[in-house]
């Protein structure tokens, strides 16, 4: 074949392909959501004039063809594997993979971020807890089990605890990160299992002065099996059944990480534990100004399925234990992590208070409570926010 010949062929392939995915993204059926990427995809846009003229329609329309191009995660994973398979990156927009576990870059240590993490706490004990006893914890990131084994960037995790502790007044730092390793954090996601930190809550409570739930383990001696999607019996780390809780599993679980790693990783099981105790509760939402269950199925559909968890992000909720009459409360100022480890404390409590200073200033929560004398409060946040401390203390007054 000679070369003008060739060139008729390549550019008759390139045509018709152009020609084919032309058609194809004509009358294939837009998605609505992108459940690896965890977002709504950009929907055909509705014409308006005035959108015309300023450019904004010429703008979505370009947004809506990206997203709703025909094979789009295939070609994302193409570049992904292009990217650290052939041109042996180590890593694709910070996003790294270690034995089969997706990893996101958090570098470099933010030292003022810290201080700012600590001036924030000692504000709020000494401003609304006086009379309480406060605590504070620091839940690390998945990069503290593996960043620097496998060369990747990482935070300076000494410095930042001793920065913390150096710079918080009248507080109690309670070390977890001995406690964990990296089997505890979902593979696709950034969070912990709540299956596998039931010592983690054991530990808190006893430092707290509380009665683990080890010791509250009296009537279910079974685990017991129940699930909506696809059930798979499961145990914790150390392979010993947790008797205190009944377990309820869905599957498949795409984390936070698992869309943006755009790769072939299988996605991960989603379980949450409970008991008699965890469903007679009930959790008030400040935002919907009505009850919400503490796991609701249903949320597993969500975009995020971790809203299992308490309904997921919220800047205000109170869960309330009616099996506790002790009058105890809790106030949690967290982030995401806690709301998986909140439903595994609330049998020493009446009403746990979990507070998100992402989403709501101090003065507004104020409103909402009424602060109790004597009471328990915890500050737990992860690595990253305290690294990026101004999505907290921003609304601090």
């Amino acid at each position: 074949m000679n070369t003008k010949m060739k060139n008729i062929v390549i550019s008759c392939s390139f045509v018709f392909f152009l020609v084919l995915f032309m058609f194809i993204n004509i009358f294939a059926k837009d998605k609505a959501v992108s459940y690896e990427e965890r977002r709504k995809l950009a929907r055909f846009p509705q014409f308006k004039t005035e959108k015309l003229t300023n450019g904004e329609y010429f703008e979505e329309m370009e947004e809506y063809f990206l997203d709703q191009f025909y094979l789009r995660e295939n070609f994302r994973k193409i570049k992904t594997f292009v990217n650290t398979k052939v041109f042996n990156e180590k890593d694709n927009n910070d996003i790294y993979i270690v034995d089969n576990a997706i990893y996101k870059m958090e570098y470099k240590l933010n030292e003022k971020s810290i201080y700012n993490s600590a001036n924030l706490y000692n504000k709020i004990a000494q401003t609304y807890f006086k009379n309480s006893n406060v605590y504070y914890t620091i839940v690390p990131d998945k990069n503290y089990f593996v960043a620097k084994e496998h060369g990747y960037l990482h935070l300076d995790y000494d410095k930042l605890i001793s920065i913390m502790k150096n710079n918080t007044n009248n507080m109690k730092y309670i070390d977890i990160t001995k406690d964990l390793n990296i089997s505890y954090y979902y593979r696709t996601d950034l969070h912990w299992k709540q299956e596998n930190i039931t010592q983690i809550g054991d530990k808190i409570l006893q430092i707290m002065g509380l009665q683990s739930s080890k010791n509250k383990a009296t009537n279910n001696n079974k685990i017991n099996n129940d699930s909506k999607v696809n059930y798979n019996e499961q145990t914790n780390v150390d392979n010993k059944p947790n008797l205190a809780y009944n377990k309820k599993t869905f599957e498949p679980f795409y984390g936070s990480y698992y869309g943006q790693a755009a790769s072939n990783i299988k996605p991960d099981k989603l379980t949450y534990l409970s008991d008699k105790i965890i469903q007679n509760c009930k959790v008030y939402d400040y935002e919907k100004q009505k009850y919400i269950k503490v796991y609701d199925d249903k949320d597993f559909d969500n975009i995020d399925s971790y809203d299992v968890f308490l309904g997921g992000a919220k800047s205000l909720l109170t869960i309330e234990n009616p099996s506790n009459t002790s009058g105890k409360e809790l106030y949690i100022f967290r982030d995401s992590f806690g709301s998986s480890l909140s439903p595994l404390l609330i049998k020493n409590y009446s009403k746990i208070h979990l507070i998100d200073l992402r989403y709501i200033n101090s003065t507004q929560f104020e409103k909402h409570i009424n602060i109790q004398k004597n009471s328990d409060v915890l500050f737990m946040y992860n690595t990253s926010i305290l690294n990026n401390s101004s999505i907290i203390t921003r609304f601090f007054r």
